[in-house]
């Protein structure tokens, strides 16, 4: 029979190997951590328990488990949002709580549906993406702390009932574009990304704009994508359109996000195998695999785990005091130049 690793029971409870090493070998983790993790260890036949902790875990009376969080998406899956949630699932773990992921329907215009699935121990709710504000006005009925992450370019109805955590993206998208302008020699830019889709991507392109303003470059207005055709993001088949139409190759392409990023370069090479050789391709979060053909793309560093967990930290923050005034939190983001 194989023996239990640290590793085993890691993948089992959706933590970390380090986090259980430090449960079982007297690190610093939440009481509430290290008494699920012995007695996981304890239940899947873990030799090297230490039989001290085990009955000093065993005769406490603090349960494990305080409460469930309750994570409303309405994204499809990525690097980026499955990075976000694993910060958010080992943070949810060390304090003690519970995780409930729901994907929210468009077709549940009143959060209705969502305020059914709240069990008596939910304590709080966080919001990983833009959402109507009557489906969040909906959703607030239930009276429970709430914290955003990201927000509508008018986020004004939801500093009423929430926290707002943003990433930084003003002042990081215009040092990148001014290395590209001062340090790459670029001058014809095209601009690919949902300026009016959310706060957080609406600074991105004015950070963009400024930069170039700045640097007295004039743009092409007809390379500046920034409404996709379905009102909601940019999908591959609508990154491939916009560069299959542009009226001629850039020397750069800025992109809201690394998806979009991909999404041209891949768009790129089927239009003009040479040029994606020039083009310089921007993103953003810092997700792109080392294995994509272009490895060149610059992109923005978003410490994204640790994301996860300063969105459980300003929850907890919350349920511990509901009184306190509503924040707008920014997050710093530093680009990573070639």
């Amino acid at each position: 029979m194989k023996k239990v690793t640290i590793q085993d029971i890691a993948v089992e409870m959706g933590l970390s190997r380090n986090t259980v090493a430090k449960a079982l070998n007297g690190g610093l983790v939440s009481p509430q951590t290290r008494q699920a993790v012995v007695q996981k260890a304890w239940q899947m036949g873990y030799t090297r328990l230490d039989e001290k902790l085990l009955e000093e875990v065993q005769s406490g009376s603090h349960p494990f488990h305080t409460g469930t969080i309750l994570i409303l998406s309405n994204h499809v899956q990525s690097q980026f949002w499955t990075r976000v949630l694993s910060g958010i699932s080992n943070a949810i773990n060390d304090e003690g709580y519970r995780m409930q992921l729901h994907m929210a329907e468009p077709s549940d215009r009143d959060g209705e549906y969502v305020t059914k699935l709240i069990a008596e121990d939910v304590k709080g709710i966080i919001f990983l993406g833009v959402f109507p504000v009557r489906f969040v006005k909906g959703v607030s009925r239930a009276k429970l702390p709430m914290v955003f992450f990201n927000s509508p370019v008018n986020a004004q109805e939801y500093i009423k009932v929430g926290d707002i955590i943003n990433l930084e993206g003003f002042y990081s998208m215009g040092s990148l574009t001014e290395y590209l302008i001062k340090k790459k020699a670029c001058t014809r830019f095209a601009y690919v990304g949902f300026a009016e889709g959310s706060r957080m991507i609406q600074a991105r392109y004015l950070g963009f704009l400024n930069s170039c303003t700045c640097n007295n470059i004039s743009l092409d207005e007809r390379l500046h994508y920034t409404h996709p055709s379905n009102h909601k993001s940019f999908s591959g088949a609508m990154v491939e359109e916009v560069i299959r139409d542009m009226p001629y190759i850039p020397d750069a392409i800025v992109c809201e996000d690394d998806d979009v990023a991909k999404y041209a370069a891949s768009s790129l090479l089927k239009r003009d195998p040479q040029a994606i050789r020039k083009v310089i391709i921007t993103g953003f979060n810092n997700t792109i695999e080392s294995d994509f053909f272009k490895s060149d793309i610059i992109t923005v560093d978003v410490r994204i785990e640790e994301l996860g967990r300063r969105l459980i930290k300003s929850i907890l923050d919350r349920i511990k005091c509901p009184t306190m005034e509503m924040t707008f939190t920014t997050i710093a983001t530093h680009p990573k130049f070639l």
